[in-house]
């Protein structure tokens, strides 16, 4: 068997396009036993990774064309939120999500540094460790508000907005820390506001565009549904771009352009029609890749040598998050159900602090040692919301309210 399992390992590694087949074979096969159990694709797609990848039998091997793939793959998954998202529900609630995004993000921020400090570690490695444990990665909430069909409650733009506030603090934090292990210690306040100042600017000029610009252009490709994808498909790009330059991912941008292509801007049908577009190439192809790609950098080999460790920093990383988000929420005023589901949806950590772990790395923030818990408990917790809120809405009711009401 061992040998089987390595022929078919040194094909895909060899050939590309059997790696990216065996993919979605395998992420075929897992979607389909999910829907009979009743559990959430991505929860099959994360699984696939961990057993067909590199961390047990090897069937998948990282390769260049999977890393551009799930790169496009976060993109979409971004850019189709946004089109879910109504932009009315997303600024009648930003009050709340600005207060569920800010709690959602101290609190873990702050439970994270001082399990780090308990355990010895030092002051720049606690910090940098802290922010990984506070980001929210916004593509996973909305993944698994898709995937629950929550799109239709209120907590779904609330739960988009407030990550989009969390990851914001988040790079603008990160853009510190840096600043201050670069200076011996001392952060240059005027570079800090200058990035803050581009993060505004950033929001200012994409809604100025998006509500003021776009409809006035989108409406000359309302006549066909080609030149429509096509533009949609500019327009997102464009944004990303936008956000890159003021210091953000561009997964934010990508959201902010899908915001404004609805039906006020286009025609419904041809709405209708660009929708149906992106969700086939974002869930049947690009969004599965990404979240199998998470996989391929987990490894089991802190549990000999970091257990104690491991378990401290992804209990702080859950429980803060339950109490930041939930907390906000209920601050904010909604139910407790409500507070319980967008806590255990804003636990997702994924693609963002994937990114922001591996560039500490680089920077020498952090060690080989952490930058693997930090990669596995950014696997456990985008594995966690999907069951965690399935498994609750279950056991004790939706009581969840209506977007379109007050």
């Amino acid at each position: 068997m061992d040998a089987f399992f390595s022929e078919i390992s040194y094909m895909t590694q060899n050939n590309p396009t059997l790696n990216l087949l065996t993919l979605m074979v395998l992420v075929w096969t897992t979607g389909v036993i999910c829907r009979i159990i009743h559990q959430p694709p991505i929860l099959g797609e994360l699984l696939a990774g961990i057993i067909f990848g590199p961390t047990i039998l090897g069937i998948i091997a990282p390769s260049e064309m999977l890393h551009t793939l799930s790169e496009l793959g976060v993109f979409f998954l971004m850019f189709y939120a946004g089109l879910e998202t109504n932009p009315l529900d997303l600024n009648k609630f930003r009050l709340k999500s600005t207060l569920i995004g800010i709690f959602g993000f101290v609190i873990p921020f702050a439970v994270g540094y001082l399990t780090c400090l308990a355990f010895g570690l030092a002051d720049s490695e606690s910090l940098f460790i802290a922010l990984g444990l506070s980001i929210t990665a916004i593509a996973v909430s909305a993944r698994v508000l898709h995937d629950l069909n929550l799109t239709e409650h209120r907590i779904t733009p609330i739960i988009i907005g407030a990550s989009i506030i969390d990851d914001v603090m988040a790079l603008s934090f990160f853009t510190a820390i840096v600043d201050i292990t670069a200076n011996s210690g001392q952060m240059h306040w005027l570079s800090f506001a200058g990035i803050l100042v581009k993060v505004l600017l950033f929001f200012s000029i994409s809604i100025g565009i998006g509500i003021f610009l776009y409809p006035k252009i989108g409406k000359y490709f309302a006549s066909r549904s080609s030149k429509g994808f096509t533009f949609a498909l500019i327009m997102a790009l464009f944004f990303g771009i936008l956000a890159e330059l003021a210091g953000m991912h561009l997964i934010i941008g990508a959201y902010m352009a899908g915001l404004f292509v609805r039906e006020g801007v286009v025609s419904k049908e041809l709405f209708t029609k660009i929708s149906d577009r992106f969700v086939s190439i974002t869930y049947g192809f690009l969004g599965p890749v990404f979240f199998v790609s998470l996989s391929f950098h987990v490894t089991f080999s802190i549990f000999e040598t970091q257990l104690v460790l491991t378990l401290g920093l992804l209990t702080a990383a859950i429980v803060g998050k339950l109490l930041g988000a939930g907390w906000g929420a209920r601050l904010s005023g909604l139910n407790r159900s409500e507070a319980i589901v967008v806590g255990l949806a804003m636990n997702g950590r994924g693609a963002v602090e994937l990114v922001v772990a591996s560039i500490g790395l680089q920077l020498g923030l952090i060690s080989d040692e952490i930058f693997s818990i930090l990669v596995l408990i950014a696997f456990i917790t985008t594995s966690l919301p999907p069951l965690s809120i399935k498994l609750y809405l279950q056991k004790f009711g939706t009581n969840l309210v209506n977007s379109t009401k007050p």
